[in-house]
């Protein structure tokens, strides 16, 4: 009986066989084929969750909740009304204000006192709307220029606003959270301190025609760079040859 059988099954058809075999296969645990063999699966829409590096001992921070992983198109705007700008740039404080992490798509941070990144932990907050719109740029950037070298973001204000005091390098704004400079890209491609020696005109004015379509109401340039803008915007101001200061404007009006 069993040399019948084993007879039997040689004069099987191939189609018996390869339907044997793909019923034995389903019966296989999806791990046990690999990690290779495992299906792609469509990026979620989450709210995105910045970590710092491990260069940065900072804790992690929750950026805006409209911040999403699936697209990247367009200034994203988070009009939080917890986070509020009080009275001036010059002259004024910050109320709920949003951390900007020290890097993220398209951007680093930067110490203007030792002009290394990261930024320090106390000199990157702002309202949530400069910190989102700070963070579209960098998307922005690495979307439409992804060879070149990340944008430089330097100071935005203190955790609480407010002057900036002490021997590091201080400023007269940045004082409730609408303002934030940037750093010149350069024609080298190296992510450091710029100049008119070094700077790369064209992208600078792309990044300069950026800020003014996402709705900068004040950009500083300095009086030796060769850039143009609306002339109510874009203003030519001494010692900022080698950055751009930009400032928004503040959605709820409480601040100047």
């Amino acid at each position: 009986l069993a040399e019948g059988a084993e007879r039997h099954g040689r004069h099987r058809p191939a189609w018996v066989w390869i339907s044997m075999l793909l019923v034995c296969l389903a019966a296989v645990p999806l791990g046990a084929l690999g990690e290779g063999a495992r299906p792609a699966t469509a990026a979620a829409t989450v709210p995105v969750v910045i970590e710092e590096g491990p260069a940065d001992t900072e804790l992690p921070m929750r950026v805006p909740v409209n911040v999403v992983h699936a697209e990247r198109s367009g200034p994203i705007v988070d009009l939080d009304d917890r986070s509020v700008a009080h009275g001036g740039p010059n002259a004024g404080r910050l109320s709920g204000g949003v951390r900007l992490p020290a890097r993220g798509p398209g951007y680093y941070t930067y110490n203007p006192a030792t002009q290394r990144p990261p930024g320090g932990a106390d000199r990157r907050w702002g309202t949530s709307m400069l910190v989102s719109q700070v963070l579209a740029l960098g998307e922005w950037w690495e979307r439409t220029h992804p060879r070149r070298a990340r944008l430089g973001i330097g100071d935005l204000s203190r955790p609480e606003g407010g002057a900036f005091h002490g021997p590091v390098v201080g400023h007269s704004s940045h004082q409730n959270g609408l303002d934030v400079d940037i750093r010149l890209p350069r024609r080298d491609g190296v992510e450091g301190p710029a100049n008119p020696a070094n700077y790369d005109r064209a992208l600078t004015q792309r990044l300069v025609d950026r800020l003014v379509a996402q709705g900068a109401t004040l950009i500083l340039i300095g009086p030796n760079l060769d850039l143009r803008g609306p002339a109510d915007v874009v203003v030519r101001w001494p010692n900022h040859d080698d950055h751009l200061h930009v400032r928004f404007a503040d959605p709820d009006g409480t601040g100047n």
